[in-house]
């Protein structure tokens, strides 16, 4: 049976999504995370409403166009397919390490031809084994305890999208989430990026009390509110990415970006 992501943005982190079975994963093993490398190409992340009180100290929560509205994203580079949060040696740079990256390499996916949500595994993942780490399933075919306490994880994390995707498309049902105009002083000269949308404070504050009460009551104020403190952490993706060309080799300075990450008037486009 064919599975695809459930969520677009974790297209690119799991290689070779899997739904978890017993009779292809009995007798895998999980190996315990070390490094974050896996997560470098990894621009935005998906982030949940349960975690900005962690989130708004360390990194930029943005809005990027997801499907028919917005998804909710922690911002980690400037450049798409880079994150500027792990170190060379793979650590995470940073005091937070949003869920949807904790959860890897598990997933939550939907059979193609529709039905309930399935846990799934990438199975190109250096972290699952055939002989060393801790299985995933007992000898009786049962799950084991990491894989019950994964799937508690991951099961917490998709409670928390769903009231997460009701917030913001209350916030884009009234127009609330607009272009987020971003230009960097270079010394090549301003640089903007584009394809990143924040709230418009403006029109908040002229909301009419009843579309007012419809966002609040949708739990979008917290959401907003951490979104507005975090924009000015945008500083620390600007001083990681200068520490990052100071240690770099003079060829991986320009890193190559994907195609449709630069328009023809050389700004950087964060595009979905």
């Amino acid at each position: 049976m064919a599975h695809t992501p459930l969520h677009e943005s974790e297209i690119n982190m799991l290689k070779n999504p899997q739904a978890i079975s017993k009779e292809t994963h009995r007798y895998k093993r999980l190996l315990p995370n070390t490094s974050y490398a896996f997560a470098r190409a990894q621009a935005l992340v998906p982030l949940v409403g349960a975690e900005m009180a962690q989130a708004v100290h360390n990194f930029p929560i943005v809005f990027a166009p997801l499907g028919e509205s917005f998804g909710l994203m922690a911002m980690l580079s400037l450049r798409p397919e880079s994150n500027l949060y792990i170190a060379p040696d793979g650590r995470w740079l940073a005091t937070y390490v949003p869920a949807f990256i904790r959860q890897y390499p598990f997933a939550v996916g939907l059979p193609a031809e529709g039905g309930e949500p399935i846990l799934c595994v990438d199975a190109d993942s250096n972290l699952i084994s055939d002989s060393d780490g801790q299985p995933l399933f007992e000898i009786d075919g049962s799950p084991s305890e990491v894989m019950r306490k994964m799937m508690e994880f991951v099961s917490e994390i998709e409670r928390n999208r769903a009231a997460t995707i009701r917030a913001v498309n209350a916030l884009s049902k009234h127009k609330l989430i607009v272009p987020w105009e971003v230009t960097l002083q270079l010394k090549s000269g301003p640089q903007q990026i584009n394809g990143l949308f924040k709230i418009d404070e403006v029109a908040l504050n002229a909301l009419p009390d009843d579309a007012f009460l419809e966002v609040r009551h949708a739990g979008a104020m917290p959401i907003v509110y951490a979104h507005l403190l975090s924009l000015n952490r945008i500083d620390v993706i600007i001083r990681l990415a200068t520490v990052q060309a100071q240690t770099s080799t003079p060829a991986a300075k320009a890193p190559v970006l994907a195609a449709g990450a630069i328009d023809p008037n050389g700004d950087l486009v964060f595009d979905f």
